[in-house]
């Protein structure tokens, strides 16, 4: 496990002196692992405990831009995850005034050919980071597929776009103190199987999660650092990927730390993992349990607008996208 200088230098600069106050840091990134296969079942994103949230409505969008190189054998196994995975996220959020709130999301997924292999190369050289023999694979590829013995599980091979799994989820204060800095709330949702899990666009399964989501604006207020985390646990119904190899409980968390560096520039790093969703495929990628960091900034816009550009790299090689690019765009109302 390698951290990339450039991101190292990064979250390194979230233990550095103070800065002068400035507005809330905001959301985490609205990310999650978009692995091919680690992307399908239900982990909660965009639920972050807010104490300082006024009341009314949120819009948010994403794009992440996946790209995977992964070609292992094994034993009877052979997994090959070569390709790029664009995701496209829209969420809504509505706060009530006693704290309650109502998260919705909505993602549309597209697998195609790796677009930008040539320059995660260069990425990977300018930064010293191990290639995985990307230099050997045919460039601009997309092949999903895991075969086990003389059966294929999956074989997407063909560019695909559609709608993923819709996601939603209520969440509700436990605790709240009286300055508007901390907040604990408890975070219920589900995620419907509304993709196509033949094209690994969904998973066919119903996801049911339920978690604690905490915010801490006062702790480290002196060097204006603002924390968020969250974990809980996942259940998942029999979906339609490598389904006799799945397994029906995950646990999963996050945590977060925004630097108010400036009122309009808000640096953060950010954690997100998960346990395996599957066991006993003979693949680490998708036996093990999946880390990701993600570093980034949020930039302030007017008219409420708030702009998100971050780089996430798997801390836990292969168990999530060997790069991923991000671009967000919010607005509250």
């Amino acid at each position: 496990m390698r951290v990339p200088p450039p991101i190292f230098a990064a979250c390194a600069l979230l233990a550095a002196a103070g800065a002068p106050p400035a507005t809330r840091a905001g959301e985490p990134f609205l990310i999650r692992n978009d692995q091919p296969v680690g992307r399908l079942y239900g982990v909660p994103v965009g639920v972050d405990a807010d104490p300082a949230a006024a009341p009314g409505f949120g819009l948010r969008a994403a794009l992440d831009v996946a790209n995977t190189s992964i070609e292992k054998t094994a034993g009877p196994t052979e997994l090959t995850l070569d390709g790029e995975t664009w995701v496209l996220r829209f969420a809504g959020r509505h706060v009530w005034k006693n704290g309650w709130r109502i998260v919705a999301g909505v993602p549309v997924v597209s697998h195609q050919g790796g677009g930008t292999d040539s320059f995660i190369e260069e990425y990977h050289d300018a930064m010293g980071l191990p290639d995985g023999n990307r230099k050997r694979r045919p460039a601009d590829r997309l092949e999903y597929r895991y075969r086990r013995g003389s059966e294929i599980h999956f074989n997407q091979t063909d560019t695909t776009t559609g709608l993923g799994d819709v996601f939603v989820a209520v969440a509700a204060p436990l605790a709240r103190d009286s300055a508007g800095t901390r907040a604990l709330d408890v975070v219920a949702g589900v995620e419907l199987p509304t993709g196509d899990a033949d094209r690994l666009l969904g998973s066919g399964s119903w996801d049911f999660s339920l978690g604690l989501a905490a915010a801490d604006f006062a702790t480290l207020a002196k060097w204006n650092l603002e924390l968020h985390g969250g974990a809980g646990v996942l259940a998942m119904t029999e979906g339609d990927v490598l389904a006799d190899l799945q397994e029906p409980v995950a646990v999963y968390g996050d945590l977060a730390v925004g630097w108010r560096l400036a009122s309009w520039l808000v640096p953060r790093v950010q954690v997100d993992f998960h346990s395996p969703f599957f066991a006993d495929t003979g693949q680490a990628p998708l036996d093990d349990w999946a880390v990701e960091l993600v570093c980034g900034a949020t930039v302030r816009l007017p008219g409420r607008f708030a702009l998100d550009l971050a780089v996430a790299e798997d801390v836990a090689v292969s168990t999530a996208p060997d790069v991923v690019f991000h671009v967000g765009l919010k607005r509250s109302l």
